[in-house]
């Protein structure tokens, strides 16, 4: 079973360093890594959670390592899970993303709808780090938080830059029968795609009481409130980063952002017994006539 202190893809304790695969450590690897409970051996860590409908490549190795350590997650729905440095970058290479220059950056212009779009990480508690924070508040009290981190260690080559967004938005359900759930407005502060998704999967799950609602069970577009029609999928990260710079203007505009979840029709599960008597009274018939032929 997998534990959140150790890194997902090589099995490296983020507390003190040792290789699990080899040695065996007494850390409390069920809690969060941070400054305060990592050694120096472990300069850095990431947190990720994991969206089953990313990048294809990402997902493969993802499979991969929940495949070869035998974690036992469902593919199927979102997770939390955690990354050393290497492991990290490694994973980040499989992104569909073009990479950026290191100290590449647009400025943040609210009242110009232009927000700073660069690579999100989130970074958990970086030794020897430099810290620039900005932020800018919109007249609708939305907040970009623009953290900068530069670290010193020679180990990390890049500088490592996070932008957290806070979201605020109106959820609309429409049900497989064609009803609709009256929508209902949440606030979220996110840096990625899939932390994106998985908070409007819990809300989702939250509505309409079923923990077993999946990504694969709906589909997510986002559009403004007022504005006709089914409005844009948000599916990946060209997705996110169009909805990214909508949000901006609609934000600009005192205009409310609106994500529609359209939930997918299930096959009845008395549908699915009722087919499984027929086909096996079909196969007692067959075998039945089968067997008289043989007979004359």
């Amino acid at each position: 079973m997998y534990k959140i202190g150790t890194c997902f893809g090589c099995q490296k304790c983020l507390y003190c360093g040792v290789n699990l695969k080899i040695e065996i450590c007494d850390c409390n690897k069920t809690a969060k890594p941070s400054r305060k409970n990592r050694t120096d051996l472990v300069k850095n860590a990431f947190t990720r959670v994991f969206n089953p409908i990313s990048n294809p490549k990402q997902i493969d190795f993802i499979k991969n390592k929940n495949d070869s350590f035998a974690y036992g997650f469902d593919l199927a729905k979102g997770f939390q899970f955690s990354f050393c440095s290497t492991c990290n970058s490694s994973y980040q290479r499989l992104s569909n993303k073009k990479s950026k220059s290191n100290n590449s950056s647009q400025k943040v212009r609210t009242s110009e709808n232009v927000i700073q779009l660069e690579e999100n990480i989130e970074i958990i508690d970086v030794e020897s780090t430099t810290e620039i924070s900005q932020e800018s508040t919109t007249s609708d009290g939305s907040t970009f938080y623009n953290k900068s981190k530069r670290s010193n260690s020679e180990t990390e080559n890049e500088d490592s830059t996070e932008l957290e967004i806070e979201v605020n938005y109106k959820l609309s359900i429409k049900k497989a029968d064609g009803t609709s759930l009256p929508a209902k407005n949440y606030s979220v502060i996110i840096s990625e795609l899939d932390e994106f998704l998985l908070s409007i999967q819990n809300n989702i799950t939250a509505l309409l009481k079923d923990e077993k609602i999946d990504a694969n069970d709906y589909n997510v577009s986002f559009k403004s409130e007022k504005t006709q029609g089914a409005g844009t999928l948000l599916v990946d990260v060209r997705d996110f980063e169009n909805f990214k710079s909508e949000y901006t203007k609609l934000v600009v505009a005192k205009k409310v952002m609106l994500i529609s979840i359209t939930m997918n029709k299930k096959e009845k599960q008395v549908d699915v017994k009722r087919k499984k008597k027929v086909i096996f009274k079909l196969l007692l018939i067959f075998l039945f006539l089968k067997k008289l032929i043989l007979y004359f």
